[in-house]
C-alpha cells in the first residue's frame, strides 16, 4: 500500500492505495490517480472515507483575506 499526503496540517489527510499518483496542478489543487477501486482518506477530526473512483480532484478552497485582499487557502 502506498501512503499520500493530501494536506499536511494538525491533522494531516492522508490516501491510502495500492497504487497512487498525484499531479499538482497549482493553487493547492492536486489530480489524484488510484488503483481501481478507489483510496482511503483519513483525517485526524473526520471520519474516514472511501473514494469510489480512481480519479479524484482534491482542492482547497480559497478565500480572500479582507486585510491583505488576496486570496489565501481557508482553513478549518
Amino acid at each position: 500500500m502506498q501512503v499520500v499526503v493530501l494536506e499536511p496540517s494538525t491533522n494531516t489527510h492522508r490516501l491510502e492505495s495500492e497504487t497512487v499518483q498525484v499531479t499538482d496542478l497549482g493553487h493547492g489543487i492536486l489530480k489524484v490517480k488510484t488503483a481501481k477501486g478507489g483510496g482511503i482518506v483519513t483525517h485526524g477530526e473526520h471520519g474516514t472515507l472511501l473514494t469510489e473512483s480512481e480519479n479524484v480532484i482534491k482542492y482547497v478552497q480559497q478565500e480572500l483575506n479582507p486585510i491583505t485582499q488576496k486570496m489565501q487557502p481557508a482553513f478549518d
